[in-house]
This record gives structure tokens, sequence and C-alpha cells, in this order.
């Protein structure tokens, strides 16, 4: 389950390194979570309904398709705190048609939160619920100032001292595509 600010093939960009490619070539089937693109007709969703109709379903269509009882999950960021809210849901009700799950980067205990915690406490979200208003859709570029926020010295100052101070362009680097 990726993150829902990413495509799919965040786990898959290059073939030195996939984690797909890696999976299949230990012989693993894989599925993957697919998002839409969000506009003003999906910005009603909640939480909830990403859980149900997105990684609960993805999970009943994999055991489908596969015809296995259990599968095996993986999420990663906030995919990986959705998948533990749907195991959560899962279990609650009775069950759970996952055999194993693994967590890449994902929050799952909000006790401690670390540096994002600047931008998850009570403040800061009542601050952007006001700032989304009644869409419901955060802008793309108000993520990525969060996120190289969070990894200033990696997004943010390494460019300006290489590019700006140093005059050398900038590497390649597969995971800003989004940014």
């Amino acid at each position: 389950v990726p993150p829902r600010i990413n495509k799919y093939y965040i786990l898959d960009l290059q073939p030195q390194n996939s984690l797909v490619r890696f999976a299949v070539e230990q012989g693993h089937r894989v599925f993957m979570v697919s998002w839409r693109n969000v506009g003003e007709d999906l910005g009603h969703l909640t939480w909830d309904d990403y859980v149900e109709k997105g990684v609960l379903k993805a999970l009943e269509v994999a055991r489908a398709i596969s015809g296995a009882e259990k599968v095996n999950a993986l999420g990663f960021c906030v995919g990986g705190t959705l998948l533990g809210v749907a195991l959560a849901v899962a279990a609650a009700k009775g069950g759970s048609a996952v055999q194993s799950a693994t967590f890449l980067a994902s929050m799952l205990d909000f006790s401690d939160t670390g540096d994002i915690g600047l931008f998850i406490d009570e403040s800061s979200v009542a601050f952007r619920d006001a700032a989304i208003g009644k869409g419901g859709i955060m802008p793309g570029r108000d993520l990525a100032i969060v996120f190289s926020a969070l990894r200033a010295n990696d997004l943010v100052w390494a460019y300006v001292v290489n590019n700006y101070l140093k005059g050398k362009p900038p590497e390649a680097f597969d995971l800003l595509y989004w940014n």
C-alpha cells in the first residue's frame, strides 16, 4: 500500500532500486494499489473510506485473483499507517486476510511523533483544515514544502550548497519526481 500522495510505482522506479522486482525474483506474486488522482469530486473522501474502499478492498481483490486464503501485505509511509488501521478494523470484525504485514517508514504509534509533530499537532491540523476548506484537497506544493522541511539537509541545503554556491548541476533523484 503506497502513500496516497505517491503513485504505486514509488516501489518500482528503476531496475536497480525496485522492491517489486526483488519480490518477484524471490517468487512472490505482487499486487499494487494505484490511488486515483484526487480532484474536487473525491475531496469528500475520509480516512475511513481509504481504509474500507481502498486497503480492505485491495486485500479482497488480491485474495480473489490469487486464490490465496491469506496474503502478505506491505505498506509504505502513510500507506503503512492505512494498512495498520485496516488490519485493526479487520481484526475487530473477526479476522484478517493477511498472513504477514511489513511497514516501511510508517507511523503506527503517534505518542511520540518526532519531527513530524510540528506539522500534525492540533493547531497545525486546524490551520490546515481551514486552509483546505470544503474542497478537501491539499495542494501538492504544500505537501512538498512539508517534506522539504522535514529533510531540509537532504532536500534543501544540499541543493543550495552544490547548485547555487558550487555551480554543480543537480544529480537525478527519482524519489523527488513528485516535488
